[in-house]
């Protein structure tokens, strides 16, 4: 996100001042800088959607960006330079303090604090993990009872099952690197569960139309269940491993860090 957001604003100067050599008058440099980048993140968003916040976040820094050069650029070629005006000054600096700040927000939202800070602003921050990325909306109403109870009930028939479920490598996910996901898995007897279907799905918390991304792990082992998988975004991620044999389902789910780095 970040690459495209002052990535774009870098490209709209070039532009701005490109078009600038060659002529062009001030007002269509800022109409034309502005617009391309503006177009083609637009376009990109469509096959790779961001979220409307970050999409938001780069149309108005995009546009911010073209104003405020359109604004303070107009100086003809070989005029001398003059201070400029206290105004303009003031106008520059709201936009890119509002920019950097916009930028802060959303990183923080998809990605949370990173720890050096964290645990200078939460309490025993550095004692256990702390997750400070936004986790999605809370809903207070009848719906929401209703999905507490039948989360209750699905609790309690999955104590009934007695299944014992270890899952490994979750945390060691990396991004843009391929990590082995394990699961090992026992019935009530404590014998291994065979003949499962074991679905892992990892997607954003924060958005509840997202569907995730879903991995079908394969048995390697009386009981064990394995499979790869990566991630091409950062962030926190919530990973829910869905167990299925006959009528029998077991669901858990663990939220995960995949860094940026």
């Amino acid at each position: 996100m970040t690459v495209t957001l002052f990535g774009g604003a870098a490209l709209i100067a070039l532009l701005y001042f490109g078009l600038r050599l060659a002529g062009v008058s001030n007002y269509w440099r800022g109409v034309i800088s502005g617009a391309l980048p503006t177009l083609a993140i637009m376009f990109y968003s469509l096959s790779h959607w961001p979220g409307g916040d970050v999409v938001a976040l780069h149309l108005a820094l995009y546009v911010a960006t073209a104003i405020v050069l359109t604004l303070t650029g107009d100086r003809k070629v070989g005029a001398p330079r003059q201070r400029m005006h206290w105004i303009p000054k003031i106008i520059v600096g709201f936009f890119l303090t509002l920019a950097l700040l916009m930028a802060a927000f959303v990183s923080i939202s998809i990605s949370g604090l990173p720890p050096s800070i964290a645990k200078w602003v939460m309490p025993n921050a550095g004692d256990k993990p702390v997750y400070t990325a936004f986790s999605g909306e809370v809903p207070h109403d009848e719906a929401a009872a209703k999905v507490v109870s039948q989360y209750m009930k699905k609790s309690l028939r999955q104590r009934q099952l007695g299944w014992q479920i270890e899952v490994a490598g979750l945390d060691q996910i990396k991004l843009g690197q391929a990590s082995e996901v394990t699961v090992s898995a026992s019935d009530s007897a404590q014998q291994p569960l065979e003949g499962a279907i074991v679905t892992l799905t990892i997607k954003h918390p924060a958005d509840g139309s997202d569907m995730g991304k879903s991995t079908n792990l394969s048995s390697f082992a009386p009981g064990r269940y394995h499979a790869l998988v990566g991630m091409d975004r950062p962030g926190q991620w919530v990973a829910v491993l869905l167990i299925e044999r006959g009528q029998d389902k077991f669901e858990t789910a663990k939220e995960i860090i995949v860094p940026a780095f």
